[in-house]
């Protein structure tokens, strides 16, 4: 810029002289300089201009490359969501060729939940930035990714929003370890059934849901006998026998039953979409017939027996302390009549002693 200023003051300074006539007898000489400082001039802004062009497609290759090696995912979309650009290093992993993507819609590439995808609907709608939209993307193989998206409407020149311009993380390893985390948190380590935290959160669902005319039983179940073999054979053998009781209990309900070990040998089944009380019976005579056959421990076969006690929502309670209360109050009534068996809640049952 300085050179060219400077060009320009000497064109204006000969420009003024031959005016003033002091260049006359020189004026070919005057008119060859002039065309020689315009050329300079010209010449010189070509090469800025082209310098410019050429800074500014390398910054766009480092800028591609940087978004390929710093990001997992970079995308742009068009007004109506179709995928106009992508790159970054996850994007070879999730297809085999990416330019198939382009032209795609963003929401034929991943799967978002409810949740995320009214998050990220409600910004689009009022082209706004959204941030940590967790989706779910899949390899060629069926692999899931755990992809959090970050994005921000792209303005054109003239201030009209162009698409959105986004960014995508890896996750995978971090939700995979949270679920592991809650896995062992919900469940009782021994026997790989739901514990007492998760029967007292799942069971509120569940009372919270029932249906119009649905009967809900709770059957509350106790290995009879249990504290004979654990103080005769240790405690590794009792162990081994409350996981192949569980299994049991596992393999012997129905697909809409669930079962939880709330600590020592007690155990409950809550069992779904019953019409009455007496399929609850039903469901309870039959588990009592399996769970009290013989279990074969190395080489002990040990012989225990389940009392069940069972208790029904809402005929008998609506919350869950209460339906606790009679189901444990039905489970006493069954060890009292011989064990092994099972018995229905009744009004005038005696409360189980400590």
């Amino acid at each position: 810029m300085v050179l060219l200023a400077i060009l320009v003051s000497q064109m204006l300074s000969l420009l003024q002289l031959a005016i003033s006539g002091h260049l006359v007898s020189h004026w070919p000489l005057a008119i060859i300089i002039l065309s020689g400082s315009f050329g300079a001039c010209l010449a010189l802004q070509n090469y800025r201009t082209k310098a410019e062009k050429s800074a500014n497609t390398h910054a766009e290759r480092q800028l591609a490359y940087l978004a390929d090696f710093a990001t997992d995912l970079f995308w742009e979309t068009d007004r109506d969501g179709r995928i106009i650009a992508a790159s970054g290093r996850l994007l070879p992993t999730l297809t085999p060729n990416p330019v198939d993507m382009l032209g795609q819609h963003y929401r034929d590439v991943m799967q978002l939940n409810d949740k995320e995808m009214k998050k990220m609907a409600q910004a689009i709608r009022t082209l706004s930035p959204y941030s940590d939209i967790e989706s779910t993307f899949h390899d060629p193989a069926g692999n899931s990714y755990h992809i959090s998206l970050s994005a921000a409407p792209n303005f054109g020149p003239d201030g009209t929003v162009q698409g959105y311009l986004g960014v995508g993380t890896n996750i995978t390893e971090r939700v995979r370890h949270q679920r592991k985390l809650r896995h062992l948190a919900e469940h009782d380590i021994l026997t790989g059934l739901a514990n007492r935290y998760a029967f007292s959160n799942r069971i509120c669902t569940d009372l919270a849901t029932l249906g119009k005319g649905e009967c809900l039983a709770l059957l509350a179940i106790d290995l009879d006998g249990f504290k004979r073999i654990n103080d005769t054979y240790g405690h590794q053998a009792g162990d081994a026998l409350l996981s192949l009781f569980a299994k049991r209990l596992q393999t012997k309900t129905r697909d809409s039953d669930w079962a939880a070990r709330l600590g020592g040998d007690e155990f409950v089944i809550i069992s779904r979409h019953l019409s009455n009380p007496m399929e609850a019976c039903l469901v309870a005579a039959r588990l009592a017939e399996v769970l009290s056959s013989p279990y074969r421990i190395g080489g002990l076969e040990l012989q225990v027996k389940a009392s069940i006690g069972i208790a029904c929502a809402p005929m008998h309670a609506k919350g869950v302390e209460a339906l606790m209360k009679r189901a444990d109050k039905a489970l006493y009534q069954a060890k009292a009549d011989g064990r092994g068996c099972y018995r229905l809640f009744e009004a005038d049952t005696p409360a189980r002693q400590a």
